[in-house]
């Protein structure tokens, strides 16, 4: 009998051990992961810092930091007061189009957002690159304020007050040719010329009037060229990898993606005009004469949006023509649709659409004329406030393509929902167009969201595993609220998985994203299998996906620290 306990206890004993062996080696696996992961991004940083500092050996990580944060009250103050031109020497024109058609919008509406309460929380560097065509650094700010809204119907000037105190997270991007030197005096932000120092002044060119210098072109201060959500913000270095963009820049040399990104920027506000006074005159001098036949026909049907927000704006993909040269981008945004006939407001919806730009073949780009997207490339002067096709200085035509690019195409990602067996989805594509899939948390989001409203609703369980998707992964629960509501009202149109394209491809990135942190947990695991069942992938491929790309970080984030540590010791 003794025996028999004895053999008890020593059964127990090893599987005890053998259980925390087990438990240990999965500790060690997640934390390889994490630790891999921080090391090899801030080794990144490291070697794009180090390439700023040797070309501007005054570069100050603090110093930038100091003026971002003052640059950032401006930007704020100007956004509640509907004027930017405190701030318009060091925006580029595409941020200044988009604060411009903003206040448009409000004013159509009758209303203006205020913006009171304001505390900067914090202020962060968290990306650099350095590249032949740009500088770039992003930050990220956290904030708080109140965002109350002044009624103006009626000639009322009515504050609604009771606007509750809300966090808000942004990724700013600041942009300068390379050589740029970090001068001790003030420069743009302060209002000031970088050139000759005096008080600045632009002239309608967009020139110092004391010195003739074209100060937004990033050749003499840094110029704030992008602000990204926090959901669709991703860093991605200067090395990004975009099909045709290496081809291409060999015809090409300044050809920059930085400078495309502005100038769709740009154009996608001048559609949010043209939809808001139903006219295509805002789109005279960005697109072509055949799209704007189209648009006229097709897209101005009595709607447009309110409370925009374009949250992403990348280049996907450049081609060669014979006559024009092609490039496509993705924009996700979001906006409230506005029926202009009974003026009422949907709830908020989430978009996707392709853009296609086309130029002449043979032409080149001018990395001087920096972030001026909207200004006359032959003669440098600015778009006329009439919209017209055509430079009233020179007489340079706009929008045929031969000396810039031009809108040829706005074409919804997700163009139906069709009803197979339930709810399926289609992708409807143009032909031969190649498109890049962007994979972010918004859009994988709306993907798990969609796939579970497959069958027309989403049980308690699922609606479970969804808040705790967005608790782990530190969304915040109102996005995650607001999908649900657009998915409900069918104005979830964002990038979503088609069963026989590319669903395998965004399980796998699901995976991926939920392993940021070392390991799937439970509740995520029961939300990826729900998700696989709509679309027909056994639980036990998910389960072994799921053990083959821990598998594949681990290995490779083992790796990264193997090598980081002996070049430490070396």
């Amino acid at each position: 009998m003794s025996t028999l306990f004895t053999l008890i206890i020593a059964l127990s004993s090893m599987l005890a051990g053998l259980f925390e062996g087990h438990r240990y080696k999965q500790r060690r696996i997640k934390n390889t992961i994490v630790r891999g992961l921080q090391k090899q991004n801030k080794q990144k940083q490291q070697i794009q810092h180090n390439k700023i500092k040797q070309r501007d050996k005054y570069f100050s990580e603090a110093l930038i930091k100091s003026r971002v944060e003052q640059a950032f009250f401006i930007i704020k103050q100007a956004y509640s007061s509907h004027n930017i031109r405190p701030a318009t020497a060091f925006l580029s024109d595409g941020i200044a189009e988009s604060m411009q058609i903003a206040f448009q919008i409000q004013k159509q509406r009758k209303r203006q957002r205020k913006i009171e309460d304001l505390n900067l929380r914090a202020c962060d560097l968290v990306g650099m690159e350095a590249d032949k065509h740009f500088e770039t650094l992003h930050f990220k700010l956290d904030s708080s304020a109140r965002y109350p809204i002044i009624d103006k119907s009626a000639g009322s000037n009515k504050m609604y007050s009771n606007a509750a105190l809300t966090l808000h997270t942004e990724y700013w991007t600041f942009v300068r040719l390379p050589g740029t030197q970090t001068r001790s005096t003030p420069g743009l932000i302060e209002g000031y010329c970088p050139n000759c120092g005096n008080t600045l002044n632009l002239s309608q060119f967009a020139l110092c009037e004391s010195c003739g210098s074209l100060v937004g072109s990033g050749e003499y201060d840094w110029i704030l060229a992008k602000i990204t959500s926090e959901m669709q913000w991703r860093f991605q270095n200067a090395k990004r990898q975009i099909a045709g963009v290496s081809d291409y820049q060999v015809v090409d040399p300044a050809f920059n993606i930085s400078l495309i990104e502005d100038r769709v920027s740009s154009i996608f506000w001048r559609l949010q005009k043209a939809w808001l006074t139903q006219n295509t005159d805002p789109i005279l001098s960005i697109a072509h004469p055949d799209f704007i036949a189209q648009f006229q026909q097709q897209h101005l049907k009595k709607f447009c949006f309110d409370n925009i927000n374009l949250e992403l704006c990348e280049v996907s993909n450049i081609e060669f023509g014979e006559d024009f040269d092609r490039v496509y981008l993705l924009l996700k945004w979001q906006a409230n649709k506005i029926d202009l006939n009974t003026n009422h407001s949907s709830d908020c919806g989430f978009y996707a659409h392709h853009l296609t730009l086309i130029r002449k073949t043979g032409l080149s780009s001018d990395l001087k004329k920096g972030l001026h997207s909207l200004h006359c490339f032959s003669c440098g002067a600015p778009q006329s406030k009439n919209y017209q096709d055509c430079c009233e200085y020179c007489g340079n035509p706009f929008n045929l393509g031969e000396t810039d690019w031009v809108l040829e195409d706005f074409l919804p990602h997700l163009e139906h929902i069709i009803k197979i067996k339930g709810q399926q989805f289609a992708v409807d594509y143009k032909p031969n167009k190649k498109t890049d899939r962007i994979f972010d948390p918004v859009s994988l989001l709306s993907s798990l969201v969609l796939a579970l409203f497959a069958d027309g609703k989403v049980d308690a369980a699922e609606k479970k595993y969804l808040d705790q998707f967005v608790k782990n992964r530190r969304i915040p629960q109102k996005v995650l609220d607001d999908i649900m509501k657009a998915a409900e009202a069918g104005e979830l149109k964002m990038l979503t998985p088609d069963e026989t394209l590319d669903a395998s491809d965004w399980l796998n990135k699901l995976i991926e994203m939920c392993l940021a942190d070392g390991q799937v947990c439970a509740q995520e695991q029961k939300l990826l299998l729900a998700f696989g069942a709509k679309f027909n992938i056994l639980a036990i491929d998910i389960n072994l996906r799921i053990k083959r790309i821990r598998q594949k970080m681990y290995l490779q984030n083992k790796h990264i620290l193997k090598n980081l540590n002996s070049n430490h010791k070396e």
